[in-house]
């Protein structure tokens, strides 16, 4: 016989618990047209993301435990939609060095459009447990592990214990070179070479090395969009 007040009761708490959840999206995306209206690099003000979410100062805070809660979870709505972009470029399609090309200029054309949110994403916020950013990466480059994975199957390449136990790492490397070698563009008052002459800048260095590794390793890398090497590898 209790049931239906039960009912009653959870969904009350489910809709005041989704009721909190949209607000504080909206908080969150409040913070991020903050961010990409101020200079990059300025102090986010907590008093414009309550005047650009129609809220007051105080009632802000109902949504987030304090300001460590507030700017990580804004860390985390940038990481997570720099990384839908990332990721989605991140497949077995086109040439080796297509593939390289077409990340790389995912990542550089995100930075040049959004400054601001990428100096954000990599500030160290006082308090916090972890760091979104430092997910985003590991995510990333755990992708990108598994496409040259997958890539050194198809070629049959006979890779040593030691190198094999080495590509976590060396991923990383070229994941931090690139992001690394992006802020430093991203940050110039005036982005020159313009983003497509410094993402095939970024993709060429990027590209030697790799190309550089394997040859070292006399692993031959053709010339040849992935999809035409599977199907010689099945026929």
């Amino acid at each position: 016989m209790g049931t239906p007040k039960r009912d009653q009761t959870d969904g009350r708490k489910r809709r005041w618990q989704q009721h909190n959840a949209d607000r504080r999206q909206a908080v969150i995306e409040a913070a991020l047209t903050v961010l990409a209206r101020d200079e990059p690099g300025a102090e986010l003000s907590v008093q414009k993301i309550a005047d650009e979410a129609s809220v007051h100062r105080t009632v802000l805070y109902r949504y987030f435990e304090d300001r460590t809660d507030l700017d990580v979870a804004i860390q985390q709505e940038i990481c997570n939609r720099a990384g839908e972009l990332l990721l989605a470029a991140v497949t077995l399609e086109g040439t080796p060095r297509e593939i390289v090309h077409r990340i790389i200029a995912a990542y550089v054309g995100w930075g040049a459009d959004n400054v601001a949110l990428m100096r954000f994403a990599e500030r160290d916020i006082a308090g916090a447990a972890s760091k979104p950013l430092d997910v985003a990466i590991g995510q990333i480059a755990e992708q990108i592990e598994l496409v040259i994975g997958g890539f050194l199957a198809i070629l049959d390449a006979e890779v040593g214990d030691d190198d094999r136990n080495a590509l976590t790492p060396y991923v990383f490397l070229l994941v931090g070179g690139v992001m690394a070698a992006v802020r430093s563009w991203s940050s110039r008052d005036e982005l020159l070479p313009p983003a497509p002459a410094f993402t095939r800048l970024l993709a060429d260095v990027t590209w030697l090395q790799i190309e550089g590794l394997a040859a070292s390793r006399r692993i031959e890398v053709p010339d040849l969009p992935v999809e035409q090497l599977l199907n010689f590898k099945e026929a």
